[in-house]
């Protein structure tokens, strides 16, 4: 990630921080996050009360995670809290991540703007604020930009930054409506999640969120019923977890005519539908997925579950979401390791599927590395599109859903034999794939044009392209795939000018396979 994809709003308290990044953010079609809320959302208690029970260094420490967090992300505005530029480490981190803009304000106005908001600063409890105010003044002493915040409106800093910085405004972009009352209405487009309250007819959802995406997305969703905070990934996917939910639930009082929100990637969506699907033996679900693997794959078609101690989603059910709400404003904030997670699964569509969309993945690998938004409608929405025609002929996969599983076998074996650590699943399946079309051309049902075209696709799209270890590093954990029959592998392999289909034959031509791709 280069510097200069995050934007860092910086200076004393009351000079704005929040109230500007939030205009800013909006007019520029980026996510807002506010370091101070990420912190609340993180210890499940306010500034002041962290300051009450662990005073600044325990704030400090908070803040100091909480930072290292967010700056794993890309293009995105981020309100600093006023004491963040206190530590070196952090204030390096944000040099380096980033650029910084310093919104200073002169002593009189700041004491203007606080009298505003009693009891919210706990540091004025322990410091006057004049004193504080000439103590903290050499932090605010550089940045990329400075804005002189005494005499202009929020609207007006905000487009001093964005001019000062170039950002550019954000455009107008297409919107589109998939999928019916039997299937699940899906929305995908820019901006979308803030028509939640529209398209759902109310604003009492109960969200589940992690600590990222909370502060990252719920405050665009508008007025919520009550939140429940995630650890993030696999972490969440736990019977623990859900029952902590079922008590949230329990203590707000949710019945049956009440609607869970999941507003995540796919652990999140996974976890907050299972307790939906189980909560009073079922209550409406939404899902609005906030990564790509998610919107194009797991928030599509009522798979939902956690894992056990004896492997990943062993507990289950298939519960559709009402609405899925794929908002591709949230992919520019991604880090680009789970960008391209959902890439590989993207091109796999392509490959299996629709020859059409192969074509306009190589057209425009530029746009996909930029994440231009009007592209990313339109990939989004084909591969909806052909999952939930897929999801509506065969719910339970046992028939043509099955295809979508093209690249699973092999991802699942290098998951597995890497022990969920080197190996993530989007780049799993771009190998799986390969893998699966090297197999395809042997077997005479595929030509070598189009395994070249996938390799360099995926080349184009830094996906990788071949496997780190041997066979008999995989052998047993393939062996154990749910999709074998009497030990023999039923793999989704594409073919030329057609759908993908189901083949199943012997182990031994996938380890070829798998061996001529290993030493390619």
């Amino acid at each position: 990630m280069g510097r200069g994809e995050l934007v860092f709003l910086g200076g004393f308290m009351g000079s704005g921080k929040t109230s500007v990044g939030q205009r800013l953010a909006e007019a520029v079609g980026l996510p807002f996050v506010d370091l101070d809320k990420a912190i609340e959302l993180r210890a499940g208690a306010s500034v002041a009360e962290i300051f009450a029970s662990q005073g600044e260094e325990g704030f400090r420490r908070l803040e100091a995670q909480s930072l290292r967090e967010i700056s794993d992300l890309e293009r995105c505005i981020v309100a600093l809290g006023g004491g963040a530029l206190k530590d070196p480490k952090g204030r390096e981190l944000i040099r380096k991540k980033g650029r910084l803009v310093i919104l200073d304000a002169s002593a009189d106005t700041v004491k203007n703007r606080v009298a505003a908001q009693p009891g919210q600063r706990p540091l004025l409890k322990m410091e006057n604020l004049e004193d504080l105010w000439e103590k903290r003044r050499p932090l605010y002493s550089d940045g990329d930009l400075r804005v002189e915040t005494d005499h202009l409106n929020v609207s007006q800093v905000a487009e001093a930054i964005r001019e000062g910085l170039s950002l550019p405004l954000k455009g107008d972009c297409d919107q589109r409506i998939l999928g019916d009352e039997r299937t699940g209405l899906v929305v995908v487009g820019q901006g979308v999640l803030s028509k939640l309250p529209e398209l759902l007819g109310r604003t009492d959802t109960y969200v589940v969120a992690d600590s990222m995406t909370g502060p990252l997305f719920e405050p665009v969703v508008g007025q919520t019923r009550g939140r429940s905070v995630l650890p993030r990934g696999e972490d969440a996917k736990t019977m623990e977890v859900v029952e902590g939910l079922y008590d949230d639930f329990l203590s707000v009082g949710m019945d049956r005519g009440d609607v869970v929100l999941a507003l995540g990637g796919g652990c999140v969506g996974d976890v907050a539908g299972f307790a939906a699907a189980t909560w009073m033996r079922g209550i409406e679900l939404v899902q609005c997925p906030t990564t790509l693997l998610a919107q194009v794959d797991s928030s599509i078609g009522g798979k939902v579950g956690v894992n056990l101690p004896q492997g990943k989603n062993l507990v289950g059910a298939f519960h559709r979401p009402k609405i899925v709400l794929s908002d591709v404003n949230c992919l520019t904030s991604l880090s680009w390791k789970d960008y391209r997670q959902g890439l590989g699964e993207v091109v796999k569509y392509g490959l299996g599927e629709d020859p059409e969309l192969f074509d306009l993945l190589e057209r425009n690998v530029g746009g996909l590395l930029r994440r231009d938004p009007g592209l990313l409608v339109e990939v989004v929405a084909r591969c909806v599109s052909i999952k939930l025609d897929l999801v509506s002929r065969d719910e339970r996969e046992h028939d043509v859903r099955t295809r979508l599983n093209l690249g699973h076998t092999v991802a699942h074996g290098l998951e597995a034999a890497s022990g969920y650590r080197d190996w993530s699943h989007g780049d799993a399946v771009a190998v799986g794939m390969v893998v699966a079309t090297e197999l395809s051309c042997r077997l005479g049902e595929c030509d070598r044009h189009r395994l070249d075209r996938l390799n360099r696709l995926l080349t184009d799209l830094r996906l990788p392209r071949r496997p780190d270890r041997p066979w008999p590093d995989l052998e047993r954990h393939i062996a154990r795939d749910k999709k074998f029959r009497k030990g023999s592998p039923r793999l989704v392999l594409p073919r030329s000018d057609e759908v993908s289909f189901v083949w199943e034959g012997p182990i031994e031509e996938l380890r070829r396979a798998y061996e001529e791709v290993y030493r390619s």
